[in-house]
């Protein structure tokens, strides 16, 4: 500013006036000024009279200076932009075998020619999934991904254009908010579109007539994705990934249980726990566990709540907080936030993998998650029902031991990596990346069942 002060009180009588404007013009841009910016200092300056004695002494010797400045920013500027495009245009033209470190500001860029798959978040980096992809490949690093080679960015000018990327990705709970005139003006047929989603359908409905077609990619919690993310894995007793799935075959018969874990499950005194922080659900299951309380309380039991729904304290991710849940309660809700096909959270696994009956509620299959005779389903009974059925489980140990009988056959583990190592995967499966496939019904997949209910309100000119 300084400068501009400097060049503006002199501006009119100096006879350099193309050079100072040319300053003017290129460092201003390198300093994130606007030129309207500029010139709205010079009106201010150019009716003051100048208080800066023997000025132009002091701009002979300056302007020798501004003119190398003048030089340096064209130079500055060419760098960031062409010098830029010429790296980018190398690498996608040119296959050589060995990697190179390509210096950017202040990282590293670690690129190899002939593997190298570019990924380019199209939407918030901030929100789930896309903030288990981080940047760069380190993701794919960190968590050991059989493939490592792909490289994240939400720099939309990180190529020349969009058409460069292998992927572009959209993540679920913000495709809502994008029109037609927001998406990539070009389109690659040797790209794909990813739709990337780990919250329900239910809490993200996608009403949109555009993104019927738009999509060749799913990657999100159903189990007919193309791409899986993955909250819950099932394993048999060889370690042998086996589940979830569509069409999961379960055992007719299962073994009792050794006389160690009913000891276990002998001392228990309390009827139903639920950890919860969210108290106001799309799923209303917050009324659902004000009636089941209401009907437990008729035998003597009642709901124990902890977090900030309840009455009661216990971090939730606390060891004391998995041992309480063992060593007191018998069931556990394991209630969804809403209702969608397919979602199926790890708030299973708080009971199953701290020997409690999981008492479910969604909208998911549970069959395809959980053997019948593991689990009671809160929708199919009813709250009235369910504190029956509760209340006789209880005062029958044998009928309880009977729900644990599938420890003999399965092991169930939270997903141990996220689930971007899948989404690389298939970048690198060539197979999959050269087949032509999109989603043409979309919308249908997507919102399922309650399609006609969370969009019936959607205005959009082009929908169905």
């Amino acid at each position: 500013r300084k400068v501009y002060f400097v060049i503006a009180c002199n501006f009119l009588k100096s006879k350099y006036r193309q050079i100072y404007i040319l300053y003017i013009y290129i460092s201003a841009s390198v300093n994130g000024l606007s030129i309207i910016v500029a010139f709205h200092l010079f009106q201010q300056l150019i009716v003051i009279k100048p208080v800066i004695m023997k000025m132009d002494t002091i701009l002979k010797r300056f302007k020798i200076g501004l003119i190398y400045l003048a030089l340096l920013s064209i130079v500055y500027l060419y760098y960031t932009y062409y010098i830029r495009v010429l790296i980018y245009k190398h690498i996608l033209t040119h296959k050589e075998s060995a990697f190179k470190n390509i210096s950017e500001g202040n990282y590293s860029v670690s690129i190899e020619n002939n593997n190298m798959k570019y990924i380019l978040q199209w939407t918030s980096k901030s929100r789930p999934p896309f903030y288990h992809m981080g940047e760069g490949n380190s993701a794919f690093i960190e968590n050991k991904c059989k493939y490592t080679n792909c490289y994240v960015t939400d720099d939309r000018n990180y190529f020349p254009n969009e058409t460069d990327f292998d992927a572009i990705a959209f993540n679920g709970m913000d495709v809502s908010g994008i029109s037609p005139a927001q998406i990539p003006k070009l389109r690659s047929t040797k790209q794909k579109y990813v739709f990337g989603a780990m919250e329900s359908a239910d809490n993200f409905p996608l009403c949109a007539q555009y993104l019927d077609g738009f999509f060749n990619w799913t990657w999100t919690y159903r189990l007919d994705s193309d791409i899986r993310w993955e909250y819950i894995k099932i394993f048999d007793m060889n370690k042998t990934l086996v589940g979830p799935k569509i069409n999961m075959e379960w055992p007719a018969e299962m073994k009792p249980l050794n006389e160690e874990l009913k000891e276990k499950l002998s001392n228990k005194t309390k009827a139903v726990a639920w950890f919860v922080s969210h108290c106001v659900t799309k799923g209303k299951r917050e009324a659902y566990v004000k009636k089941l309380k209401k009907n437990l309380s008729k035998f003597g039991w009642t709901v124990d709540i902890y977090g900030k729904c309840g009455n009661l304290e216990c971090p939730r991710k606390d060891e004391k907080c998995k041992d309480l849940l063992e060593r007191n309660y018998y069931f556990y809700l394991s209630f969804e936030n809403s209702f969608a096909e397919d979602y199926v959270t790890e708030k299973l696994l708080n009971a199953l993998n701290n020997n409690v009956v999981p008492i479910v509620y969604g909208a998911a299959d549970y069959t395809r998650y959980l053997p019948n005779g593991s689990y009671l389903d809160a929708m199919i009974l009813g709250p009235t029902k369910l504190a029956t059925e509760i209340n006789d489980i209880i005062k029958n140990k044998t009928r309880y031991y009977d729900y644990f009988r599938w420890k003999n056959h399965f092991v169930y583990e939270q997903a141990d990596k996220p689930s971007v190592c899948n989404l690389c995967e298939w970048l690198n499966n060539e197979e999959k990346f050269n087949e032509f496939s999109v989603w043409n019904n979309f919308r249908t997949w997507w919102n399922g069942a309650r399609y006609k209910i969370n969009c019936a309100s959607f205005k959009d000119s082009a929908t169905n």
